[in-house]
């Protein structure tokens, strides 16, 4: 009996030793990479986990120890990226958190193995794993002297000038330095919507996309690029591509778009569908107003416009106002500009149709508008129009009384 009470009593004695171990506060920092290659231009990224196999929660500080001058530290491995010096740990044998080591070598750091010593401590100090991480630091690699290509490119003029809507052409040379013909392929880099082709030099009309040349020989092509309508002013990137059996040669150009200008003059009747067309009525000697409407077609704005009229003798033709300092193009503005034209006939001017020529000028542009100005005699003479006839009515009356009588 007392045998048998001394086995159970050291059984219960094992398994509360086996409890109390199993109970004690524990976690895992580990590595599955514990060595890494990476070249000096980049950044060590290394995943590293942490496992609360303890009974309760554990706040774990993280440190590292390395050689002088690495940038070094530890960050979320999810989204948001965030820099971190603790872990906090629920107590889940199962459950396995990662995190990043993050290393960046110095500037000139040499080749060779870097060690670096990562420690996660409880905040009691009583718990500590480390993890050891190696780091194979290559040697800068160095370029490759560049292979001399079998194709030579040149252009006397790299940068053109147009106007939007205008194309742009390229004269190109290209010399085949191999010492044998060779197929040469064209291609182009423009910017989007733009249109790109080639040419043999002397026939435009004949589209090309590639072309023989003989060993250590030249031949020129003509590149043409095509903006699309409404391009914006400003300087535009071009590339021009040579290929043949391997070897590629590149050509930087450049295309400088300057804006359209496009002037428009019209009548209140040719805008708005009423008003004045450019048959209009005048008195002599009185002032007569039209409105002249006006506008900016292009795509750059018309600077400096000025108005002046070729009119007959003795007329008078004014603006107001007289000048424009600037006419933006209607796609920004969506209006015209309104200018009043005061035309005035001479006072004799005698009846009859006569021509007015109204010219808006600039730099950039100038337009004319001829109106026919009718003129008719002003109510004055109309009055004594009809006192001439009254009179004369009125004498050949008392004439045919007195014949009468007699």
């Amino acid at each position: 009996m007392v045998g048998r009470f001394k086995e159970s009593l050291v059984a219960l004695i094992l398994l509360a030793s086996f409890l109390g171990v199993a109970a004690e506060r524990s976690f895992l920092f580990y590595t599955e990479y514990p060595t890494v290659l990476i070249s000096p231009d980049r950044e060590l990224s290394l995943e590293m986990v942490l496992q609360n196999i303890g009974p309760s929660p554990e706040t774990v500080f993280l440190k590292v120890d390395g050689p002088s001058g690495w940038n070094t530290w530890f960050e979320t491995s999810s989204y948001p990226i965030l820099r971190i010096g603790a872990v906090y740990l629920l107590p889940d044998p199962e459950k396995k958190i990662t995190i990043k080591f993050r290393a960046k070598p110095p500037s000139g750091a040499k080749a060779g193995t870097y060690t670096f010593t990562l420690t996660a401590s409880t905040a009691d100090n009583k718990l500590s794993q480390t993890a050891s991480v190696q780091i194979l630091l290559q040697a800068a690699q160095v370029p490759e002297a560049p292979k001399e290509t079998g194709l030579a490119l040149s252009v006397s003029y790299p940068s053109v000038e147009n106007p939007a809507g205008k194309d742009f052409t390229y004269d190109i040379t290209i010399r085949n330095e191999a010492g044998s013909e060779r197929v040469v392929n064209l291609r182009a880099q423009v910017p989007s919507f733009w249109r790109a082709y080639f040419t043999p030099r002397w026939q435009t009309d004949t589209r090309i996309t590639s072309l023989k040349i003989a060993a250590n020989s030249s031949d020129t092509v003509r590149f043409v690029v095509t903006p699309p309508v409404g391009v914006d002013q400003g300087e535009y990137p071009l590339v021009f591509l040579a290929q043949a059996d391997g070897d590629t040669a590149t050509l930087n150009l450049k295309a400088v778009v300057t804006g359209t200008y496009d002037l428009r003059l019209a009548t209140e009747a040719e805008v708005t569908g009423q008003g004045d067309t450019r048959n209009i009525r005048a008195v002599e000697g009185k002032e007569r107003v039209f409105t002249l409407y006006l506008w900016n077609a292009g795509t750059a704005p018309i600077t400096g416009l000025s108005f002046y009229a070729i009119k007959p003798s003795g007329w008078e033709v004014t603006f107001e106002p007289e000048k424009l300092e600037e006419l933006h193009p209607l796609s920004l503005t969506m209006k015209p500009e309104k200018v009043t034209v005061k035309i005035k006939p001479a006072a004799r001017a005698i009846p009859g149709d006569y021509n007015v020529t109204l010219t808006a000028a600039a730099t950039q542009d100038r337009k004319q508008m001829d109106l026919r100005v009718t003129v008719g005699a002003s109510m004055g003479w109309g009055w004594v129009g009809v006192g001439v006839v009254v009179v004369v009515v009125a004498g050949l009356t008392g004439v045919f009384v007195r014949l009468g009588r007699r």
